[in-house]
C-alpha cells in the first residue's frame, strides 16, 4: 500500500453538508447522473437535480415523490434514465417518472408483499425488478408493474443482488444466511454461511445480512454486518465476510472497527479498484472507508455521524453519503436554543476524489 495509492483513495469533503430536514435511509443516482433520489422515513422519495456548470457538485431540491405510506428503506433507478422504483415498510411498491414535474406514481402495487419490503433491485439488462422482505418471498416485476414470477426462499429477507450476468440472484436473510438462485428454473444453486454475523439474544435477535455486493467479475461475494456482542443497545465489530462464489468458501474476514462501530451498512465498488464502505454504530459513531480485499487495513477512513448509505456519481469523481445529524437522540432530551425538540435529520455529505 503506497502513499500514492492512499492519497488516490482519500476523498475530501466538497462543501458543507446539505441540510436535509427529514431522515433518509436509502439513496440512488440516476444513470445519467442528473438526479439524486433518497427514501425517507415518512413515505416520500426526496429528489434533487445536479446544478450544471459548477466547480463543485451542487444539488437543487425538487418536489418529493409521493404515494408510499411509511419508511422507504429501498429505492433504485431503472437504466432507462427515466423511471425509479421504491418500496416501504407496509409492503407497497411504486414507480415514478422522476424527470417530470409530477409527484404521483405512474404505477403502484399496494400490499405487494406481506409486510416490510426491505430491498428492491433491477436486473443488469433492466428487464426485471426484484423485491424481497420479511415474508420470505422474492418477487419479480416488469417495468410496468406486472408480476412475472416468484421464488419462495423463507425467512426474513434483508438484501439481494443480481449476478453480473443476470442469470442468478443472491438473497440474504437477517438470520445471516445467503443463498444463490438460478432464475431460469428458480432453483437454489448454493448457500453461504455468514452465521458469524448473527446472534439470538433474550432481548432480540441481532445482526444478520445488512449489506451485500458482488465483485465486478462475478467471482467474489461480500457480506456486511456486525459480530454482535449483545442485544438491546447492540455492540459489535463492523465486519465484512468475503466468499468465493464458485466454491462457497469463505476467503476472508475483515474487521473494520471496534465494538462501538457496529454495522457495515453499505458498500459499492469504485471502478479504480476499491470498495466504498459505510458503517454505523453507537452512540453517533459512523465511518466512511475505502478498502481493498487484498489489504489488511483500509486505504482511508473518515469519521462521520452514523452513515446509512454511500452512492457514487456515475462519473466516479464524487460521491454522496447519507448520515445522521450530530447529537441525535430519540427520547426528547436534545432541544434547540428555543427549547423545542427537533427530530433527527440526514445531512448529505458530498465528497470528491483527487483528479
Amino acid at each position: 500500500m503506497t502513499p500514492e495509492l492512499k492519497a488516490q483513495f482519500t476523498p475530501k469533503a466538497a462543501k458543507k453538508p446539505l441540510d436535509m430536514p427529514r431522515q433518509y435511509v436509502s439513496a440512488c443516482f440516476s444513470p445519467t447522473g442528473v438526479f439524486l433520489l433518497a427514501g425517507d422515513m415518512e413515505g416520500q422519495v426526496g429528489r434533487w437535480s445536479l446544478v450544471p456548470d459548477k466547480a463543485e457538485p451542487e444539488l437543487a431540491e425538487k418536489p418529493a415523490l409521493t404515494g408510499l405510506t411509511s419508511w422507504v428503506s429501498t429505492c433504485v433507478c431503472l437504466p432507462d434514465g427515466k423511471l425509479a422504483v421504491a418500496a416501504d415498510s407496509f409492503g407497497n411498491l411504486a414507480c415514478w417518472s422522476y424527470c417530470d414535474d409530477a409527484t404521483e406514481p405512474v404505477w403502484k402495487v399496494e400490499n405487494a408483499h406481506d409486510g416490510w419490503i426491505r430491498c428492491v433491485i433491477v436486473s443488469p439488462d433492466g428487464q426485471k425488478i426484484a423485491t424481497s422482505g420479511r415474508d420470505g418471498r422474492v418477487l419479480f416485476w416488469s417495468a410496468d408493474g406486472k408480476k412475472q414470477s416468484e421464488i419462495k426462499v423463507g425467512g426474513d429477507l434483508s438484501m439481494m443482488r443480481f449476478a453480473p450476468d443476470g442469470k442468478s440472484i443472491f438473497v440474504g436473510k437477517l438470520e445471516a444466511k445467503v443463498s444463490q438462485w438460478e432464475l431460469a428454473g428458480s432453483t437454489k444453486i448454493r448457500e453461504f454461511d455468514a452465521g458469524l454475523l448473527f446472534k439470538p439474544n433474550r432481548l432480540q435477535d441481532v445482526g444478520g445480512v445488512q449489506s451485500m455486493a458482488i465483485s465486478a467479475d462475478g467471482s467474489l461475494l461480500l457480506i456486511g454486518g456486525t459480530q454482535p456482542e449483545n442485544g438491546g443497545n447492540v455492540q459489535g465489530k463492523p465486519t465484512l465476510l468475503v466468499f468465493d462464489i464458485a466454491t462457497g468458501e469463505q476467503k476472508k474476514k475483515a474487521e473494520l472497527g471496534a465494538n462501538g462501530d457496529v454495522y457495515v451498512t453499505d458498500l459499492e465498488w469504485h471502478p479504480d479498484g476499491c470498495w466504498l464502505i459505510t458503517t454505523s454504530g453507537n452512540p453517533g459513531q459512523g465511518k466512511f472507508l475505502c478498502w481493498r480485499v487484498e489489504d489488511e487495513q483500509p486505504l482511508s477512513e473518515i469519521k462521520l455521524s452514523n452513515c446509512h448509505a454511500v452512492r457514487q456519481h456515475p462519473s466516479g469523481k464524487w460521491l454522496a453519503l447519507l448520515t445522521t445529524n450530530a447529537n441525535s437522540n430519540g427520547n426528547g432530551k436534545v432541544v434547540d436554543k428555543t427549547g423545542e425538540y427537533r427530530g433527527n435529520s440526514s445531512p448529505l455529505v458530498i465528497m470528491t476524489f483527487p483528479s
